[in-house]
């Protein structure tokens, strides 16, 4: 069994791009495995062989985040990122049936000193409880490792939870041709070619 999603706001062009990137680079990288999984930023690619479509899983992850840390100056940011990333997750698991389901972005403009940009998708095969769960686990891992940097990211084989902190006086965010990560049996590796 296989099968490959992309971020809901990225093109067909853009993703169908980072399919064919990631299946090269998986059946490259992952001959004679059950199963293997890659990351990129724009899309995920896996492969098994065992069902796996609607079950809820959120290991192998990768955690990606910014060497930045938000500013002192912006320290109530990390105080509002788990509401505000608790908000975003309710309202993801509301769009089910929407075009691209469970992708859910929100832009929240506080003290009108910076920006909290706020990114979750679930897989399209997860029921709405899933998805909210599987996004719960992952912010919970984003609170642990990643509140105090600029931005951070966790892909999960069933979701993703993203967030940004941007103000004109922070660095440029990361362009989205970053390298990609890929998982055989738990452990992640990263890809240090261009997605």
């Amino acid at each position: 069994m296989a099968c490959s999603y992309a971020q809901g706001d990225v093109n067909i062009t853009t993703c169908n791009a980072c399919v064919k990137t990631a299946t090269i680079e998986i059946v490259k990288n992952c001959t004679n495995h059950k199963e293997a999984i890659i990351y990129y930023f724009d899309c995920m690619v896996r492969y098994s062989d065992k069902f796996f479509l609607s079950t809820l899983e959120t290991l192998p992850n990768s955690i990606w985040m910014s060497v930045d840390h938000i500013p002192k100056s912006l320290r109530p940011c990390r105080e509002r990122l788990s509401d505000k990333m608790g908000e975003v997750i309710v309202r993801s698991s509301m769009l089910s049936s929407a075009l691209t389901s469970y992708y859910y972005m929100d832009v929240t403009r506080f003290d009108g000193s910076y920006d909290l940009d706020s990114l979750v998708q679930c897989s399209p095969h997860l029921d709405p409880g899933n998805c909210t769960t599987c996004l719960k686990l992952a912010l919970q891992e984003i609170k642990e490792c990643c509140s105090n940097q600029l931005w951070a990211m966790i892909l999960t084989p069933k979701c993703f939870v993203n967030f940004y902190v941007t103000t004109s006086s922070l660095p440029p965010l990361p362009s989205s041709n970053r390298s990609g990560s890929f998982s055989i049996n738990g452990t992640s590796y990263l890809d240090p070619r261009r997605s």
